[in-house]
């Protein structure tokens, strides 16, 4: 996988190996991250960033990539928590990220910063623990006012309203769906 823009655009990236991921495509990356910064006028500099069910990190590393100050990666697959790993030291980010083999929906911590934008790209057909994991987030407080929500899910599937979260917009590119929330 390529990183498409930022300071890192072209290098590449792993992926972990198996079929419990599923990368988000090339097309469909570059198809969001175009969206947030030029529809939604998004500015990636020093934000802080969480990317749940990282698989690669690629959503994470792409925005770190555009200038983000920070991004944590939590997946429960240990195969992707040490792909991420590689992919951050390859890369030279190791102290911008920090990774964690952690149940989403079960987030109990704090982030260093209070959370800019989140990345959620569970497997598809489980769109519930998007929903679960966002809603404790929303409940500790760790999203900043203004902080936005993308999730990622199948063309076919139905987007859920999330509790506290308004649906900005709805993206479908190829068979992948992006949604993007906002606080209510």
């Amino acid at each position: 996988m390529k990183i498409i823009s930022g300071n890192l655009a072209g290098r590449l990236i792993k992926s972990p190996k198996g079929r419990l991921t599923r990368p988000t495509s090339a097309r469909a990356k570059e198809s969001l991250f175009n969206f947030l910064v030029h529809g939604l006028r998004f500015n990636f500099d020093q934000v802080h960033v969480l990317d749940l069910f990282a698989g690669s990190g690629s959503l994470g590393i792409e925005a770190l990539s555009r200038g983000a100050k920070f991004c944590s990666f939590i997946d429960n697959d240990m195969n992707s928590i040490t792909t991420i790993k590689d992919n951050l030291r390859y890369l030279g980010l190791e102290k911008q990220g920090f990774v964690k083999k952690y149940d989403a929906t079960k987030i109990n911590f704090k982030f260093k910063s209070s959370l800019d934008l989140i990345f959620s790209d569970p497997p598809y057909k489980n769109f519930s623990q998007t929903k679960l994991a966002i809603e404790r987030i929303n409940k500790k407080k760790l999203i900043n006012d203004n902080g936005v929500i993308v999730t990622e899910l199948s063309s076919k599937d139905e987007t859920e309203a999330i509790e506290g979260f308004i649906i900005n917009d709805k993206k479908i590119i190829g068979d992948t769906q992006f949604c993007i929330y906002s606080l209510n």
